[in-house]
């Protein structure tokens, strides 16, 4: 992980001194934790967006998730390294996605369980409104990472966003609400989210806090253009 860090960091200053702003890569490092019922939930994202033409894009991701329950037996970690491409439009935005997925249980006598994962991604862009779907091939999932997603965000300004989406996971339906803002004070390069997820059998309440290393952009534009 510090090694796919370091490359993605000297990506990005190397992008900066070779691609126009409007057409330089984007490099995200994102930040979460909260509680999953009551037991501790972290994650680290990296992110590199990487625009090849005002049309088609591709992305590079990196997730990681950590369960803490205080025992070994059942703590966990799942992480995601995963390529995906996008086509887009002022009207919306179709993705396709390849990854590998590994979920490595704490306690060593347990195995690891590595599978590549497939991902379809749409999105339909209506002034301040986005409709979002996502499948993503996943087996078993932790709470935040879900396999299909259905909703819809709207943008309360260019800076603010709600969002309401009806998720399925390890055979589970569920409520996520979620909320991100980018203030202006620091050349927009930094958010802050709150997630509240309602499940069957898990519910989830957390924080992500996200810094952009680009130029000055508004949360609407980036995650259209990018995400």
């Amino acid at each position: 992980m510090k090694y796919l860090l370091s490359i993605f960091i000297i990506l990005n200053i190397f992008s900066e001194s070779v691609w126009a702003d409007d057409e330089s890569p984007n490099f995200e490092l994102g930040l979460g934790g909260g509680l999953l019922n009551s037991e501790a939930l972290f994650n680290l994202d990296v992110v590199l967006n990487i625009p090849l033409t005002d049309v088609y894009s591709t992305q590079v991701l990196l997730n990681s998730n950590y369960l803490m329950t205080g025992h070994s037996e059942d703590s966990f970690a799942q992480s995601e390294l995963a390529s995906n491409w996008f086509a887009r439009n002022e009207y919306g935005r179709l993705g396709v996605g390849i990854g590998i997925s590994e979920l490595k249980p704490k306690d060593d006598n347990k195995e690891t369980d590595r599978s590549v994962v497939g991902r379809a991604m749409a999105d339909a862009f209506w002034d301040a409104v986005t409709l979002t779907g996502n499948y993503t091939s996943y087996d078993s999932t932790l709470n935040n990472l879900s396999s299909t997603r259905v909703g819809m965000s709207y943008y309360l300004n260019d800076d603010q966003r709600i969002s309401v989406y009806r998720e399925r996971y390890n055979d589970e339906s569920a409520w996520r609400l979620e909320t991100y803002y980018q203030p202006e004070k620091y050349r927009q390069l930094a958010s802050l989210g709150i997630i509240v997820r309602s499940g069957e059998d898990n519910d989830y309440l957390g924080v992500v806090a996200r810094y952009y290393f680009d130029t000055a952009v508004s949360l609407k534009e980036r995650e259209r253009r990018y995400h």
